[in-house]
């Protein structure tokens, strides 16, 4: 099956008063019809970065180079003009923070409304009976009243749900979900997330979750890339990255979180340290520092990413991968 999205070797540079600084090397990915490829790493290790640089959200200060290839169109060469017709329709996005997505000054319902007026034909009834079936599908139960309410007037979790409405509203063809359940109880997270999936799979919508927790990527995604500085680092369809895990981060990242076997006053295995800085990487491996299973070569040479399996399905940004 063709990718809905295919990315190979996106580079994002920081060009800022004659200083040039990497922010993200030589990722690629694919995200396929009705799947869910999970981007998963630490805060800073690049995830929202990679996916705002494929949307064209990025100021002239930051140079992407590579390709998006999206339906056949090559998403780092079109113009803002066709990037603004395809955003909200065939592509949509559903950003961290909720409360910075909505205007203060218009009520819920005219911004709800706008999205459908930009990308549709339909009527003002059209228009208002979708915003309420969508905010139902949000198991948001008084959407007359929601609609008439400011920004200001939502709860966290709510905002977040009636921005994940939004997002889908035109149904599209690719979902970019930046940990889309923050603000949300755990509870509903588990029903936005299940939608989410049930959508995907019964629209053939390709959906790429970007998260740092390993609970949402077991449950929603097929496939994962472990990110970290910028890079992946390991990539693998998602119950043989957390059956064995190949690198020390995605180990680090593993051994880090509590399982249902975990006792109450067990202590967790941190990773030391914490992710560089874009221009501060260590000479070799960026994750050396951090590794407890660093050699000499770790220090001299930058692993690059290749196959760590016979089929093609995984691979590997290590030096130890070479070893087993």
């Amino acid at each position: 099956m063709s990718a809905i999205l295919k990315v190979e070797n996106l580079n994002v540079t920081l060009r800022h008063r004659r200083v040039s600084k990497k922010l993200v090397e030589d990722v690629s990915f694919e995200v396929h019809p009705g799947e869910c490829l999970g981007i998963l790493g630490e805060s800073g290790s690049g995830k929202s970065m990679t996916v705002k640089s494929v949307l064209g959200l990025l100021d002239k200060n930051f140079q992407v180079s590579g390709s998006a290839i999206f339906d056949g169109q090559d998403l780092l060469k079109e113009t803002k003009e066709e990037l603004r017709r395809l955003r909200g329709s065939r592509i949509t996005m559903v950003l961290q923070n909720p409360m910075t997505c909505f205007d203060p000054l218009y009520r819920i319902g005219n911004q709800m409304a706008e999205t459908f007026a930009t990308h549709t034909s339909w009527n003002v009834q059209e228009i208002r009976s979708r915003c309420l079936e969508i905010l139902d599908q949000m198991r948001i139960r008084n959407g007359e009243e929601v609609l008439e309410k400011y920004p200001h007037q939502l709860s966290g979790g709510m905002r977040q749900r009636v921005m994940i409405a939004m997002a889908l509203a035109c149904k599209p063809r690719l979902l970019l979900a930046d940990e889309p359940t923050t603000a949300l109880d755990v509870t509903i997270q588990g029903q936005i997330l299940a939608l989410l999936g049930d959508l995907s799979r019964e629209r053939g919508m390709g959906l790429l979750l970007i998260t740092h927790d390993l609970g949402v990527v077991a449950e929603m995604a097929d496939e994962v890339g472990v990110m970290y500085a910028g890079r992946i680092v390991e990539r693998a369809p998602v119950r043989a990255l957390f059956a064995e895990p190949r690198h020390p981060y995605t180990w680090g990242l593993i051994r880090s979180a509590p399982t249902l076997d975990t006792p109450p006053s067990a202590k967790l295995d941190a990773i030391p340290g914490t992710v560089p800085s874009p221009g501060d990487l260590p000479q070799g491996c960026p994750f050396r520092p951090r590794c407890p299973e660093a050699h000499e070569r770790c220090f001299k040479t930058p692993p690059v990413i290749e196959s760590a399996g016979a089929d093609g399905a995984r691979e590997v940004c290590c030096w130890l991968a070479e070893a087993r």
